[in-house]
This record gives structure tokens, sequence and C-alpha cells, in this order.
């Protein structure tokens, strides 16, 4: 792989830009569409965000602090930054403030669509001196069609609005469905207006001899046409997340490593450090070594999500999260195609500068002379930093100790929202399932069924409303219909269990709770459900085992609970919450 620029104005050559930028996302769908036929969308997701997600961070910090030219133009920054941030994540973490997560969700998609925009600046640079015209267009379409593909996806905003709700950040709640409805056609008619613009633009200079970059389409073309795909068309907004996360972290592999041959090719500062040796030399073997150093900071994310001790887990995320922060923030303003190093390290030879070059270069200059004052030069990116993060952050811990909706409260604003998805309506279902009102929760599952015929989850859930209501015979049914669609739900299992338990058909509960079982080995109910058919039954050895497995589960179940009273700061933590649930 060579990183030397060509007249052709890609960014390798016309085979490795095809596939390492502008087939990649097209090559992500399709790779974990196949994946899913094997794996379940959760799991495939953790996948992508231990191994390539949270990897991906590491390349980034490998430029900031190995190459000696830009950590020296940066150096309160990149020493500043990294107190500050681990600061303020790990108070959040320890005091059970979370809502930082909702900072980092708008970041990474803003993100996102930064990284494109590069993309496209870069082959425009390639290939001709832009207009400040043509690259606003570009980054206009850029926004406003990522923008809409966000905002029409019910799938993306059910995800955003739980995690809010479940982070406490209820602030969300003051936007009017009505409103938000109206925003989609709006920025839907703004997006046709700018291609129709963008296409103009392209159509008049081509008639004035500037060249049509088909790069810079193309790439624009795949990336979009992905998204849309993962993020509307797929319905399963955890595989979508992870087919764009793919994308985009072997796009940001390619491209560090890239940018870095140009960097070791021109600089004589290096001499036999690390950075040389990991970059300079493009065999196999490096590339293999490049990537296992990728993979191994990747594990930090499975680390926290396989441990079961609360504190190494809050550490694990506590450094996940500032290393999201720091990675989000330096790449801000570490790959700006304005800066002469990468129009000079990667850009191109001798490349044009953008329009917008003089005024930053105008910045870099007055940072230049603050920078001559070393004291003052960190007294005031210490200030920066606490306003940039800070801010954010205690903002967000505010709005979580002072959030007060109900349950039922977001689930009927979710349902209102995104009313023709299934699952919004579902999850109202069992909100009021637990507040006892079981018409209400009979009429919101049964709204999920008719817009999801296929929602095993809901059919269970619509049985236990009927169940609860007293209907057994039609909770069974119900129950049956979910078990035909999903043989594996242990939970379908067991409720049918109940239900003929109360109809007093003890050889099917038996059998039912035995499935449950058999489907997944640490459910305590069934296990004291079958126990109670034994002891019905009057099979007292059966009875007394079944009893003491529920009893063992529960004790187990009781120790992890010990272990989170016994570590206050971990209050609150994801793992907390899906371990209760799931033993409870």
């Amino acid at each position: 792989m060579s990183s030397a620029p060509t007249a052709q104005g890609w960014i390798i050559n016309r085979g490795y830009d095809a596939l390492f930028f502008i087939g990649t996302p097209l090559l992500s769908l399709v790779a974990l569409l196949i994946a899913s036929q094997y794996f379940s969308s959760a799991d495939i997701a953790w996948f992508v965000l231990a191994f390539f997600a949270v990897g991906h961070h590491l390349p980034g910090f490998m430029r900031a602090y190995g190459e000696r030219e830009l950590f020296d133009r940066h150096k309160a920054t990149f020493i500043i930054s990294p107190l500050v941030v681990t600061a303020f994540v790990a108070w959040s973490v320890f005091n059970g403030h979370l809502g930082f997560f909702i900072f980092l969700a708008l970041w990474d998609m803003w993100h996102f669509f930064m990284q494109h925009y590069g993309f496209m600046r870069i082959y425009d640079i390639k290939r001709r001196k832009p207009s400040a015209f043509s690259s606003r267009l570009d980054w206009w379409v850029t926004a406003v069609w990522f923008g809409y593909i966000v905002i029409d996806s019910p799938h993306y905003l059910i995800n955003f609005l739980e995690r809010c709700h479940r982070y406490g950040f209820g602030l969300f709640t003051w936007i009017s469905p009505d409103f938000v409805f109206a925003l989609r056609e709006w920025v839907f008619y703004l997006a046709l207006a700018i291609a129709v613009l963008y296409v103009a633009n392209m159509v008049r200079e081509r008639a004035r001899g500037v060249p049509v970059v088909w790069p810079k389409l193309a790439i624009s073309l795949t990336t979009f046409g992905a998204v849309y795909y993962a993020y509307i068309v797929l319905g399963d907004i955890i595989l979508g997340y992870a087919i764009t996360a793919l994308a985009h972290d072997i796009q940001y592999f390619a491209i560090v490593w890239i940018y870095n041959h140009g960097v070791l090719k021109r600089s004589k500062e290096l001499g036999s450090s690390f950075f040389r040796y990991l970059f300079a030399d493009g065999r196999f073997r490096i590339v293999l070594f490049y990537v296992a150093l990728i993979l191994t900071y990747g594990c930090i994310e499975a680390l926290a999500r396989s441990t079961d001790n609360y504190l190494i887990y809050d550490v694990a995320k506590v450094v996940i999260a500032a290393s999201a922060f720091l990675h989000y923030y330096y790449d801000g303003f570490m790959w700006k195609v304005r800066k002469k190093e990468i129009r000079r390290n990667f850009v191109a030879e001798g490349g044009e500068a953008p329009a917008d070059a003089p005024r930053l270069e105008l910045r870099e200059r007055l940072q230049e002379a603050v920078s001559r004052w070393t004291g003052l030069r960190y007294a005031f990116e210490t200030g920066r930093q606490v306003l940039y993060f800070g801010v954010p952050i205690l903002f967000l811990a505010w709005s979580d100790a002072t959030y007060s909706l109900s349950d039922v409260e977001v689930g009927e604003y979710m349902a209102r929202m995104t009313p023709n998805v299934a699952k919004t309506h579902d999850d109202l279902g069992k909100v009021y399932v637990r507040q006892g009102q079981y018409d209400r929760a009979i009429a919101e599952h049964q709204k999920a069924v008719d817009l999801d015929p296929d929602f095993a989850q809901a059919y269970t859930h619509l049985g236990i409303a009927h169940s609860l209501s007293g209907e057994l015979g039609r909770a069974a049914e119900l129950h049956l219909q979910a078990i035909a669609l999903d043989p594996e739900m242990a939970q379908a299992h067991y409720n049918l269990g109940v239900d003929y338990w109360g109809m007093g058909k003890l050889v099917e509960a038996e059998r039912a709770f035995k499935r449950s079982i058999e489907v997944d080995d640490e459910y305590i109910r069934a296990y004291s459900a079958l126990s109670q058919v034994y002891r019905k039954q009057g099979n007292r050895p059966k009875f007394v085992e079944f009893s003491t497995l529920a009893q063992e589960l529960k004790k187990a179940a009781a120790r992890e609970e010990l272990g989170r009273n016994a570590m206050p700061w971990a209050t609150g933590t994801v793992l907390a919450r899906e371990t209760l649930e799931k033993n409870h």
C-alpha cells in the first residue's frame, strides 16, 4: 500500500480507494447483514463496538502523542484535556450520573458526519482548486441529508429517547411530537432543494471547464445509501448502528495509516521512535501488528461487559467514555483539511490551499503567540477544557438529579412521537401492566401486534395482560403464538405454564416450565413454578430438588446485590440495572 499522491486524484489509488473508502459503507452493510443470519444484532453490535468503535480511538492517539511536531504545537491541550475529561467522567460515573452518554451520542453522530465531509474535501482538493461556494455546498449537502436520515428514522429516535430517559435527561419532552413531524417534512424539502442546488452548481462548473470530482460523488452515494438503509429501511437500529460504525472505523483506520506514512516520508525528527517503527514499514506483519494494537485497545469494552466486579466495570467505563470524548475532541482539530500539515502530508504534493486557509493560519499565529508564555498557556487551556467539558457534563448531572418524569409519562410521550412503531406501543403496554391498568395495556399491546405481526415479545406481553384480566384461555393462545414466532423465548414458555397452572392443567404446565428452563437455565421463576407443580402432584423429591435449585439461584442473585450495595459508586450503572432485571 503506497501513500504517494497520484495524478488521478485518488487518496491511494483506484482499487484501494474503492476498498477502504468509497466501497466500505456497502461492504460493511453486506458483511453485517450476512452476519445477522448467524448472530444476534446485540452480539454483532457488541463486537463492532468493542473491537472497532473503541479500538479506532487508538490510531488518533498514536498521531496525537507520536507525531512530535503536532504534539509540540498542542502540548497544553494534549496534557490538560485527559486530566480534565477523566476527572469529570469519573465523578459522573461514580455518582451514578450517566447523562454524559447523551452528550457522547450526539457528538458521535457529528463526528461521523464530519469524517465524511472531510473525505469530500480531500477528493475535491486532490482534483482541483475548489471554490468557497462549492466547499460550503459539500458541507450543507452532507449535513442536511444526514440530518434528514436521522430525524426520519423512528428507530433512531426511539433509541435516543430511551437513553435520555434511562440516564435522567427529561428536557426532550419539551419538544412536541407535532413539531418533530413538521420538522421531518421541512428537512426533507430542504434536502431536496440542497441536492438540486448541488447538481446545478456542478453543471455550471462543468460548463466552465471545472472537472467533476467523481470519487467525491461516489463516496457520498455509498455512504448516504448505506446509512439510509441501516437507519430507515432495516428497522433494527442496533444492527444499523453497527453497520455505520464499522464503515466509519475502517475508513478511519485506513486514513490514519496512509497519513502517517506521509508524515514519515517527510519528517526527519522521528528517528528510531516507536511511531516510525509502526508506520514506516508497509509489510504485512506490521499491518497485522497495527491491527493487533487496535483490537487490544478495544478489549477494554470487552472487559467492562464481561466482569462481575463493579469497581472494574466502572473504571473501564470511565476509560472508555474519556477515550471517546478525547477522540472526538482531538479529531476535531487534528484532521482539518485546511491545516498545512494535512495538505502537505496527505492531500497532495503542493496541494492547493482552500479558500479559508488564511483565516485558519491567523488563528494558528494567535495560538502560537499565546503559547510563548508557558504558565498562561496551561492556565488558559485548563479553563477552556473545564468550560468545554465540565459545563455540559454538570448540566446533564443536574438534569439527572432533578428528573421526575414517570415511566407512564415517558411511555405515552414516545407512543405519540412514534405512533407507527410497534415497540413503543409494546413498551407502553408493559408500563400500564405495572400500573394495574390492564385494559389500557391490552389496547397498546394489540396495537403493537397489529403494526408488526411478527413481533413475538408483543404477543406474550399481550398474553400477560389478558392473563391478569382473568382471560387465561386467550392468554395461552397468545403465548403459543409468541412461541411459534420465537421457540427460544423462555419468558413465553414460562408465561404459558403460568396460564396452564391457573387452568388446572398441571401436565401442560410442567412441560412449559421445563421448556423454559431448557431455554434459560438461570430462569429463577421457572424453577420456583416447576417446584410448585411437583408439590401439587405430590412428587416431594422433585419438589425439594427444584425448590433447592431456585433458592440457590436466588442466593446467588442476592450475593450480587450485596456486592452492588457494598460499592455505592456503582449505583445506577447500566450493568447494575441489567443484572437486577435478569435475576429478579
